[in-house]
């Protein structure tokens, strides 16, 4: 005679299935000083060490792993530190994820430049005057600026699937809502990071057609691009402001990036078809 209690012993066989395995699991995830297993949440630090221009750097971060296998998602914010909508919406992404919840992991890099956020400066680390986001992939012992890029380029970067640099107008930049897509004659590549762009959900893509193959790598997306990972550079708030809709927004294109990478349950909301640029002057 077959027990009654049949099903409950299937759902208990399975749970301890996938406590049991892991290959099932998410595997564990270190970030400069953050280590994470399966089903943690934490944040910390990546430092930068000290040099002729300047003291120590801690970068914070914080690391979502998941309780299930999936992709790495980094999302960097901060290269300008002038650009605060970014910062503000990572702070409360990662009050919303929850890691048991989560299939794979996100790197969440809350301020990458933070001499420029503490000194307020546009554009340039106010310790050796270069721009974050022209100096990727870094040099180990360069300036600051490129100590920093090093440092990023080697703990979240090469760690991820997948990337999205969240930027805005700076302190003295209007811009309006949009995003670019890099094309880099890979199809492959091509058309995964041509997916993360219509999925993150804005009306306006910039098509930008150089090949980073072929040039330095520069810019902090094109880093990741150059190593054949799919990312896509985010422009969302302008004036230094901290306006509310802004910080929503990029919320919603994260949510929407999670949705379609399987991470998170539910589908993207996509609220536009996007209109494509192809050429700027």
């Amino acid at each position: 005679m077959m027990p009654k209690n049949i099903p409950l012993l299937i759902i208990l066989f399975l749970f301890v299935l996938l406590i049991a395995n892991p290959a099932l699991c998410q595997e564990m995830l270190t970030v400069g000083g953050v280590t994470c297993s399966s089903g943690e949440l934490k944040s910390g630090f990546i430092n930068v060490p000290a040099g002729s221009d300047g003291p120590e750097i801690r970068i914070p971060i914080t690391v979502v792993n998941g309780n299930k296998k999936g992709p790495v998602l980094a999302l960097t914010a901060g290269i300008h530190g002038y650009e605060y909508p970014p910062i503000l919406a990572l702070q409360r992404l990662k009050e919303q994820l929850d890691p048991i919840k989560i299939n794979g992991a996100v790197i969440l890099v809350h301020v990458v430049n933070i001499p420029s956020f503490l000194k307020r400066t546009i554009y340039y680390n106010p310790h050796d005057w270069k721009n974050q986001n022209r100096v990727f992939p870094g040099i180990i012992d360069g300036t600051m600026t490129e100590r920093i890029a090093f440092q990023i380029t080697d703990q979240v970067l090469k760690q991820c699937d997948y990337h999205l640099d969240l930027h805005c107008g700076d302190g003295n930049e209007d811009l309006m809502t949009y995003l670019y897509y890099t094309e880099t004659g890979n199809p492959e590549l091509d058309n995964k990071t041509m997916a993360l762009a219509i999925n993150f959900g804005f009306k306006t893509i910039i098509h930008v057609t150089a090949d980073p193959k072929v040039q330095k790598a520069s810019m902090c997306a094109n880093a990741s691009l150059f190593m054949g990972k799919p990312a896509i550079t985010v422009e969302c708030g302008k004036l230094g402001r901290t306006d509310e809709q802004d910080i929503v927004t990029i919320l919603h294109g994260c949510s929407n990036i999670l949705k379609y990478l399987k991470m998170i349950d539910g589908k993207p909301n996509l609220l536009f078809d996007p209109i494509w640029i192809k050429k700027t002057t």
